[in-house]
């Protein structure tokens, strides 16, 4: 299986990074394999997306987990790369640092794993072309999805630095880039964290 030791070339299309390593604590099982409402799981699904939108793309695990072997069930996600992710395990901020260090020229489309209301539209305008040093997140009006956005490659260095000085969440290093905010519908930024949260998904 790969690891985060494998490089990139520098390419202006960003890679979609699909995190799906948490330990799902509240939900009580794994998250990405939960099954998506129009069928497979939220991975194949989100993952089907992002290949849809012509981007190519990563799953960022942990070992053990089965999502390699996930996606192979189906043909068409044999061509995303599934990536282990070495220990500290400390939440997505940590994992994005930890990317942008394997694929060092690549602006990042970072998606969680348990949003089930993606669609190639939204992947699409994300995914479009960053001015230098700015990151561009979805959000309602009231709330922000870090994990529904895109990194320039250039924001690496500040990354690194806030990670060496013991930042762990976007809400702490955010304030300090420039953001475009994208404005979305608000069944976009939802997502899946307890049973509650799937049951609603079956049955809106």
């Amino acid at each position: 299986m790969p690891s985060l030791s494998c490089v990139e070339p520098c390419a202006e299309r960003p890679l979609a990074a699909v995190l799906c390593g948490g330990r799902s604590r509240r939900m009580g099982r794994d998250k990405a394999l939960l099954p998506h409402p129009h069928g497979g799981s939220l991975l194949q699904h989100t993952c089907a997306l992002t290949l849809a939108t012509g981007l190519e793309t990563v799953c960022l695990s942990r070992p053990h987990q089965g999502h390699r072997q996930h996606l192979a069930t189906a043909t068409a996600l044999r061509q995303v790369t599934v990536l282990e992710e070495p220990p500290p395990w400390e939440g997505p901020l940590l994992a994005l640092a930890k990317l942008m260090t394997s694929y060092p020229h690549r602006p990042m489309l970072l998606l969680a794993c348990d949003l089930p209301n993606l669609t190639p539209p939204l992947l699409d305008t994300l995914a479009a072309p960053l001015p230098p040093r700015q990151a561009r997140l979805a959000t309602d009006g009231s709330r922000q999805q870090p994990l529904l956005a895109s990194y320039g490659a250039d924001l690496a260095a500040t990354l690194h630095q806030a990670v060496a000085a013991g930042v762990r969440s976007f809400r702490q290093w955010l304030p300090g880039l420039n953001v475009e905010w994208l404005q979305v519908p608000s069944p976009a930024l939802v997502n899946l964290n307890c049973p509650q949260d799937l049951a609603a998904c079956r049955h809106p």
